[in-house]
């Protein structure tokens, strides 16, 4: 063998190895208590659940690890089976291909890591937070006896819901392209 092909070799090997580690993720997850050793946390897709592309792993420790391949960066969902859920809510994800993201599972459960996740974890926060707003006033309307009252109240309802709209359509054009930024499209309908 001559010399240049013993520095190509190496160099080849290299490259390939970096190509690879650029498609894999992890996923490095917690749970708030050792009970939850011996379970199991499952990812699967939005779209439909095909048996062949749920993965699972076993909590040890109160941690979990979902590592693999992945060429594009999606929406998952991370969860536990259905009686823990209650407990633990279940949390959506952005998969991405050479990113490291940390997720923690709790009754109110986070993710981060990557701008996609933490994105993802800033409109799930605003969202949780106009949603429990908007819940309010429909109670206090539904308890309220007198016409003006109803009609302040409604127009707070309005006014959370059109700042509440006008968010999602900010956040899709900021994310634009972007695999969070097309999910929160679809659930929204902007």
């Amino acid at each position: 063998m001559t010399i240049k092909r013993l520095f190509i070799i190496p160099i080849l090997a290299f490259l390939l190895a970096s190509c690879a580690d650029q498609r894999t993720y992890e996923i490095k997850g917690t749970l708030p208590h050792e009970k939850y050793d011996g379970e199991y946390v499952f990812l699967l897709p939005l779209d439909g659940v095909m048996p062949r592309i749920i993965d699972s792993v076993q909590v040890e420790n109160k941690t979990f690890v979902f590592t693999g391949k992945a060429d594009s960066a999606q929406v998952k969902i991370i969860r536990l089976r259905p009686q823990l859920r209650l407990d633990i809510q279940e949390l959506l994800v952005v998969q991405e291909p050479g990113e490291k993201i940390w997720v923690r599972l709790d009754s109110l459960s986070s993710s981060g890591g990557t701008r996609q996740n933490e994105s993802l974890q800033a409109w799930k926060e605003a969202k949780m937070k106009a949603d429990q707003t908007m819940y309010i006033l429909r109670k206090m309307h539904a308890a309220n006896l007198d016409d003006s009252t109803g009609t302040v109240i409604m127009d707070q309802w309005n006014k959370v819901q059109n700042e509440f709209s006008e968010y999602n359509r900010m956040f899709i054009e900021e994310n634009e392209g972007t695999a969070v930024g097309r999910f929160v499209k679809q659930m929204t309908g902007e």
